[in-house]
């Protein structure tokens, strides 16, 4: 396990890898969440209860290593917001962020992404990102860390993909995205980081007939068994 600070937004944010003791934490976080925020971040169509909520999830709100790595942000001791990064092969991974409502909107999703990044874990590795079409917050924040565009399985939902860079080209990723607010133009470090890999050209899956990895993005074998 790490801990450690993180300036965001020029207020103090302690990132922690979660432990089967922050069980408690997690769930007091999915709790401040409202059922809109679940139903964006896990793309359901009926009710979004969090208790309910954390119950079916919480294999891959949990998950740590082999599966991969839970992250949970907390600001003066309150749980504000959770990456989690899952492997469902090697060499490939999906990202999910949850941050709840009153902490939105104030760069809590980005210091956790940029203590991901700067673990140096990731590099080279083909990063997955599933969102509900028009979340404009999680698309900016994606695209903000270096992540392209990839066709989707799903209507009404846009999938991600970037190929991890070193960590200076992921400063210049962000640093580029942050400089020139047009996102469509901020893409010059984005496409040296994923030029190297073509897998971030298109999802060699699409259009092919293989089932999408589950209904919200999160890897089938994390799902609660039926």
């Amino acid at each position: 396990m790490f801990t450690g600070p993180l300036c965001s937004h020029g207020t103090m944010t302690t990132v922690i890898e979660v432990g089967s003791a922050d069980r408690a934490c997690v769930a007091t976080l999915v709790a401040a969440c409202s059922p809109d925020s679940l139903r964006r971040r896990f793309m359901m169509g009926g009710p979004a209860r969090p208790a309910e909520v954390f119950q079916r999830y919480q294999r891959f709100l949990l998950a740590g290593p082999p599966d991969g790595v839970a992250l949970l942000a907390h600001r003066g001791g309150t749980p504000v917001g959770l990456l989690n990064c899952v492997s469902p092969t090697p060499g490939e991974a999906e990202i999910g962020i949850l941050v709840a409502d009153a902490w939105q909107r104030r760069g809590i999703g980005s210091a956790l992404s940029r203590w991901l990044w700067d673990s140096g874990r990731w590099a080279g590795w083909t990063v997955r990102a599933t969102v509900q079409a028009g979340n404009a917050g999680a698309e900016a924040l994606l695209l903000g860390q270096g992540f392209r565009p990839v066709p989707s399985y799903e209507r009404g939902e846009r999938d991600f993909a970037m190929v991890v860079p070193d960590w200076a080209t992921m400063t210049d990723v962000m640093k580029e995205a942050v400089d020139d607010q047009d996102t469509a133009r901020a893409d010059g470090a984005q496409r040296r980081a994923a030029g190297a890999d073509p897998r971030c050209r298109g999802d060699r899956h699409a259009g092919r007939g293989r089932p999408r990895r589950s209904a919200a993005g999160v890897p089938a074998a994390l799902l609660p068994r039926r």
